[in-house]
């Protein structure tokens, strides 16, 4: 029998007022205690949201002015790195300030526990906390102190850990590494087999005496040309494909929880149920998964925060609908479109 889940995977869009909060406090026409005010407002709602939704592990969709972007604590926080210049994130619209290893690279394993909203922790919450991958950060990152990217995937490894022992102690329940670097490769080779067991060499250090439930989630690409080695070579209790760009044919049994990409994060295009529920009825044939969990393809801050709130709505009627049970209806044809 599958358990099906709900989860966000990534930075969530802020709604209007929080944008024109930012854009006045950056403006001085506002002070912090009233941008914290309409961030709090925010990200309550968002809570609510997810909690209505059905999920079990709560994320505060990194909706603070700390989450700028998914380095921004860690180059800002972590002793041996600094934010560097802006660049565009893959292929969208966002940017991420380039982390610079300018040394050695060590926490004092409270960096991500100032940034989190502990608050929904304290209200009963299980709450989730989504950093990169250690390859996605020797990908992305400017070295100038290793000189190796399998160094410094374990130097990033092994400052994580500590900061994810201390977030386990502070109640927190599920961490998801998010590793787009693996599967956009463009004119790029994929990763060797060698290469992917170094990736999860490095994981395995980062959750080394982690008492966190952990998740991996490629996306921006297709992962088939990994599987099924992914599910083997990477030591997390879940582990993610991105099914808007992935054929459900690549997918094969694995014992693991199955992270399903199901819903498109680049588009406000609203999928239809039915056929979002003979998908997983696929993916659980071809996985036999005990953890299903239905997720969005990618973070949901590329779409207007109207269109993010309906998605995770979606996902939501969506776990309904597989719950149930039953052979998914023929889809209705819709003439809908969205905007990528």
């Amino acid at each position: 029998m599958t358990e099906y889940q709900v989860s966000l995977t990534g930075l969530h869009a802020r709604n209007e007022r929080t944008i024109q909060a930012t854009q006045d406090w950056e403006r001085s026409r506002i002070n912090e205690v009233t941008l914290k005010e309409s961030f709090d407002k925010d990200c309550e709602s968002l809570v609510e949201l997810q909690r209505h939704a059905g999920a079990e592990y709560i994320t505060d969709g990194q909706i603070t002015l700390a989450w700028q972007d998914l380095f921004r604590p860690i180059s800002s926080g972590f002793e041996g790195l600094e934010p560097g210049p802006m660049v565009r994130w893959f292929n969208t619209n966002t940017f991420f300030y380039t982390p610079i290893v300018k040394g050695a690279i060590s926490s004092d394993g409270k960096v991500l526990s100032r940034v989190i909203e502990r608050r929904f922790v304290d209200h009963g919450s299980s709450l989730k906390i989504i950093i990169p991958d250690p390859l996605t950060f020797a990908e992305l990152a400017e070295d100038r102190h290793y000189g190796s990217k399998e160094k410094l995937q374990l130097a990033y490894a092994d400052a994580i850990r500590g900061e994810l022992r201390t977030l386990s102690s502070l109640g927190v329940k599920y961490v998801q590494f998010s590793a787009p670097s693996l599967v956009y490769r463009l004119k790029q080779k994929p990763f060797s087999r060698s290469e992917l067991g170094q990736l999860g060499e490095a994981v395995r250090s980062a959750l080394k005496g982690v008492s966190l439930r952990s998740g991996f989630y490629p996306f921006f690409g297709d992962a088939s040309r990994y599987l099924p080695e992914l599910f083997d070579a990477i030591p997390t209790d879940d582990v993610g494909v991105d099914l808007t760009q992935t054929d459900d044919s690549s997918l094969s049994a694995t014992n693991k929880g199955v992270i399903a990409g199901l819903i498109d994060s680049r588009t406000t295009y609203l999928e239809d149920v039915e056929s979002l529920a003979a998908r997983v009825e696929a993916v659980v044939d071809r996985t036999g998964t005990k953890t299903l969990t239905l997720a969005p393809s990618s973070d949901l801050r590329y779409i207007p925060r109207v269109s993010a709130d309906e998605k995770l709505e979606l996902l939501g009627r969506l776990r309904a609908r597989v719950r149930r049970g039953g052979a998914p209806q023929k889809a209705k044809a819709s003439s809908r479109r969205g905007a990528k």
